[in-house]
């Protein structure tokens, strides 16, 4: 233990400014996401606290559908959040592993290396979840001027209590250090192999049998929702849930296969090395990606909204308003979901510069061409961008469909809002990718080639 609490600062200042950059971005990270998750939670205390005032008698109670709306917003939102938060754990882990590594075959402990690892990961979980509980004081107020069941919230039903901050700055310090300890098995294991750059295994197709069981779950239960009772909105919202998580585990498997074919069909040198390093760490690729995977995941679940908002309610009010709501719900949901998909595709992408540096740099020296560099950094982040967005949508739409049936293709509004929305969130990540270009100038600026 002492040992681990003598090396970490120096750890952290071995790696010079790519780990000062690394740690801020992993902070960042964080602080979104702790931010963001105290204002989705916040929304979903409101929505109950509004559920528990009793209704006069003769009046129609709508607020546990509500209730239920904001669970579905809340898993589609969190998952997408954690994953960022995991991901967050692990920038730079190419250097780190390295580093680790080389006090690995000096003689340091397994233990040693775990502790090192969770000692600076929990510390920048711990920062990020400071800074994004300021981040979550200063969104209470625009998050309280959303209008719902015809009123405003108030920041006293969006405000999550003191005990949700404790939980936030304990769980995400907690999260961070699991995350960055799992990242560490190759460097416990095999310490030379990582030393010496061997590429590690490939993922299997048990990936994909996970992600086919989850969805098949969720699809099994929503067949049969009618059946359940009162149990039916929990049995789904929770079975949606493990659908949508699962998609993390087949998601860079699905890019793996797509390096393969690029690979394949690869004319130029562009596309090659594009292919080659999509192949060589498929995992990197979709945590540059994945975010969008998430939110056209999302954009998929609510093409349904056209159909269900054409739905005549001219003599129901209060029906009117709960469509109208529905419909607000939603856009924030797919704008938030957009708006951190670009947050951890810039992020990632600047880490993954950084992770690569060695390699962009003796490349540049033996005379890559700066305009080379730039196309294969944009293949390598366009290819999976297109699949991935579109594929995410297309399996939520098969996900939903023992739901929903052909409601979210019966009328043209909804298709057209997908393909908007999934245009503009392609856009917006790519955008997002493109603030990594100064990054990797700088890395090609310079002439001395560090050993790691």
């Amino acid at each position: 233990m002492n040992a681990v609490l003598a090396l970490a600062p120096r750890l952290r200042r071995a790696g010079g400014r790519d780990a000062r950059v690394t740690t801020s971005l992993a902070i960042t990270a964080f602080a979104v996401t702790t931010g963001l998750t105290l204002s989705v939670v916040g929304g979903l205390m409101g929505f109950t606290e509004r559920a528990e005032v009793p209704v006069p008698e003769g009046q129609g109670d709508d607020a546990g559908v509500y209730v239920i709306l904001a669970w579905i917003a809340v898993v589609l939102l969190v998952v997408p959040l954690i994953t960022l938060a995991g991901a967050a754990a692990r920038l730079g882990v190419a250097r780190r592993d390295a580093r680790l590594a080389t006090l690995r075959l000096l003689g340091a402990t397994p233990r040693e290396v775990v502790g090192l690892t969770v000692a600076e990961t929990a510390w920048q979980g711990l920062v990020g979840a400071v800074l994004g509980i300021l981040l979550y004081a200063a969104l209470l107020p625009l998050c309280a001027l959303l209008p719902f069941q015809g009123t405003t919230f108030t920041v006293g039903e969006l405000w999550v209590g003191w005990q949700g901050l404790a939980i936030a700055v304990v769980g995400v310090p907690l999260l961070a250090a699991v995350s960055g300890a799992v990242s560490l098995r190759r460097v416990t294991v095999s310490p030379l192999g990582v030393a010496r750059r061997e590429t590690p295994k490939g993922m299997t197709w048990l990936r994909l049998v996970v992600a086919v069981v989850g969805i098949g779950i969720f699809m099994v239960i929503s067949a049969a929702a009618g059946s359940l009772g009162a149990a039916s909105a929990a049995a789904l919202i929770g079975a949606m849930a493990v659908g949508f998580a699962t998609l993390n585990a087949v998601g860079p498997w699905v890019l793996g296969l797509v390096g393969k074919v690029q690979l394949r069909r690869a004319r130029t040198p562009a596309r090659l090395l594009a292919a080659r390093r999509l192949l060589d760490d498929p995992k990197a690729a979709w945590r540059v990606v994945g975010g969008l995977g998430l939110a056209g995941f999302v954009a998929g679940a609510l093409a349904v909204l056209p159909s269900i908002v054409a739905v005549d309610m001219s003599d129901d009010p209060k029906g009117a308003m709960l469509m109208d709501d529905l419909v607000t719900g939603a856009m924030v949901t797919l704008v938030v979901a957009f708006l951190l998909a670009a947050v951890s595709a810039g992020i990632a992408q600047a880490a993954s510069v950084l992770d690569r540096r060695r390699e962009i740099a003796l490349q540049n020296l033996a005379g890559t061409p700066v305009e080379l560099h730039d196309a294969v950094r944009r293949r390598t982040v366009l290819v999976p961008l297109l699949f991935v967005a579109v594929g995410s949508a297309l399996t939520a739409l098969v996900m939903f469909y023992p739901l929903l049936g052909l409601a979210a293709v019966s009328s043209p509004q909804g298709p057209l809002m997908l393909a908007a929305f999934l245009t503009g969130g392609c856009a917006l990540v790519f955008a997002a990718t493109e603030t990594s270009r100064p990054l990797l100038r700088s890395v090609l600026a310079e002439t001395v080639v560090r050993a790691d």
